[in-house]
């Protein structure tokens, strides 16, 4: 047998995932081979290390803070979206009704008023893309106390 599929059988049987069958190849085995019986010292050393291992596990004031940090981001997300969308929804209506002559008159081709509908939401949603952008920007602004 190979030593790689050896390394292999040598992980499984640490992990106790070999049949009886397998366990006594992997024994024969590094009874006889030196450099696999290395390889076993080594893998059991380190199983037993990082069954030994535990995680420092945070303390309550630490979760307080992330949990609360992270509602409080994932609030502002939402109310950023629900801000936008409300804006967007006040604008078009806003700008419908400034054009809504135009688009009610019969003489002018479906296409064209599509394209000016089109038009308006994408001036729209640029327009609120913009505004949040700048309000983004100046509140992170670290040189703004300097003038230029």
């Amino acid at each position: 047998m190979d030593h790689e599929r050896m390394n292999e059988l040598i992980s499984s049987y640490l992990d106790n995932e070999l049949d009886e069958e397998g366990r006594r190849q992997v024994e024969e085995h590094i009874e006889k081979c030196p450099e696999c019986r290395k390889e076993y010292g080594e893998m059991a050393r380190f199983e037993e290390v990082m069954r030994k291992m535990t995680l420092k596990q945070p303390s309550k004031e630490a979760w307080q803070v992330y949990s609360e940090s992270v509602y409080n981001r994932m609030e502002r997300g939402i109310g950023w979206i629900l801000l936008s969308i409300g804006a967007m929804i006040i604008l078009f209506f806003s700008g419908y009704q400034i054009v809504k002559g135009f688009i009610e008159d019969p003489t002018i081709p479906v296409i064209v008023k599509a394209g000016i509908l089109l038009g308006l939401a994408g001036v729209v949603i640029l327009l609120v893309s913009v505004v949040r952008e700048r309000v983004f920007v100046n509140r992170r602004e670290r040189y703004k106390e300097i003038q230029k």
